[in-house]
C-alpha cells in the first residue's frame, strides 16, 4: 500500500474529519497530522497524555505553541513556538490582534531572551571555573617536571 493510498484514508484523530493526501493540519479542528501519527505510535502519546491530560493527537496548532514557548533553557522550542505563530498570522493576518496568538508569541520571546542572559552567565561561570582548575593544575604540576636546559640537538 502506498503512502499516498494511506494517507488518502486518514482521518484525524482529534475529531475524525477525513483528510486529504497532502495535507498536515486537520482543516475542521487544526490538529496537526505528523504530530496525531507520531501519536499513534503510543509510547509519546501516553506520556503526554500524562503531562497534558488529554491525547497528544487532540492539540490544536495555538496549544503546541504555547506548549513549545513555555520550555525553559532550550531556545528551540521557542524559536519553533515563534515560527507556528508566524506562519499561522501570515496565513491570517487578523490573529496577529488576537490575545491567544500574542501571549505566546511574547511567551517564546521572553524565554529566548532569558535563555540567552542565562546561558551566557552559565559560560562565564564554567569558563571561570575551568580557568581556576587549570591554575590549580599547573601549580600542582609545574613542580613536577624537570628544570634547566633541555638537550636538543641543533640543526
Amino acid at each position: 500500500m502506498s503512502a499516498a493510498h494511506w494517507r488518502a484514508g486518514l482521518r484525524c484523530p482529534a475529531c475524525g474529519f477525513r483528510l486529504s493526501a497532502r495535507t498536515t493540519l486537520c482543516e475542521n479542528c487544526g490538529a496537526v497530522v505528523p504530530v496525531a501519527e507520531l501519536a499513534g505510535s503510543g509510547a509519546v502519546s501516553r506520556s503526554l497524555s500524562l503531562v497534558l491530560g488529554r491525547p497528544l493527537g487532540s492539540l490544536s496548532i495555538l496549544e503546541i505553541a504555547r506548549i513549545l514557548a513555555w520550555v525553559p533553557l532550550l531556545v528551540g522550542p521557542p524559536i519553533a513556538a515563534l515560527a507556528i505563530i508566524a506562519l499561522k498570522v501570515a496565513q491570517q493576518p487578523e490573529r496577529l490582534h488576537e490575545r491567544a496568538w500574542q501571549g505566546p508569541a511574547l511567551v517564546a520571546a521572553l524565554n529566548i531572551a532569558l535563555s540567552l542572559v542565562v546561558w551566557h552567565y552559565a559560560a562565564q561561570e564554567i569558563s571561570a571555573i575551568a580557568s581556576a582548575l587549570w591554575t590549580q593544575f599547573d601549580t600542582f604540576v609545574r613542580p613536577a617536571l624537570p628544570t634547566g636546559a633541555g638537550k636538543a640537538v641543533e640543526i
